[in-house]
């Protein structure tokens, strides 16, 4: 199974100039997004959050849209608890940074070698045991 960032890193590299572009840009969505593109809050003269609002999804921008990860929405006897989590930002970025050369290094990842399967299979019999069971020593 190819994990997001993996299949980010191919499309970004890929010969389909729409694709790669495409990726491009839902990447740098995510870089751009702020906290801010999804909600806002109030506090009071101590600096207390006493109230959160939440943009409503039809008022979202298209950067915004992009960026979120998730949305629960949990009831509770004081009303909805509403959590938002946004797209890791900081990943984003750096595969953007990699991809446009940007870093001066060179992907540690792609070095490693690729394991394939190994299968060992003993004797059946070593040295005077068999079937599995030994002297005990």
């Amino acid at each position: 199974m190819k994990t997001p960032t993996r299949q980010a890193r191919r499309d970004l590299t890929s010969d389909d100039i729409e694709r790669r572009e495409a990726v491009r840009g839902e990447i740098a969505a995510i870089g751009a997004a702020q906290i801010t593109d999804v909600m806002s809050w109030q506090t009071d003269e101590a600096g207390n959050v006493v109230r959160v609002n939440v943009v409503p999804s039809s008022d979202l921008s298209e950067r915004a849209r992009r960026s979120i990860k998730r949305v629960k929405v949990t009831p509770t006897q004081f009303g909805n608890q509403v959590e938002v989590e946004m797209h890791d930002k900081i990943s984003a970025l750096r595969l953007l940074a990699k991809v446009e050369g940007l870093t001066g290094q060179e992907d540690e990842q792609d070095k490693r070698p690729s394991l394939v399967g190994i299968n060992l299979r003993g004797p059946k019999e070593i040295e005077g045991e068999t079937d599995g069971e030994g002297s005990g020593e």
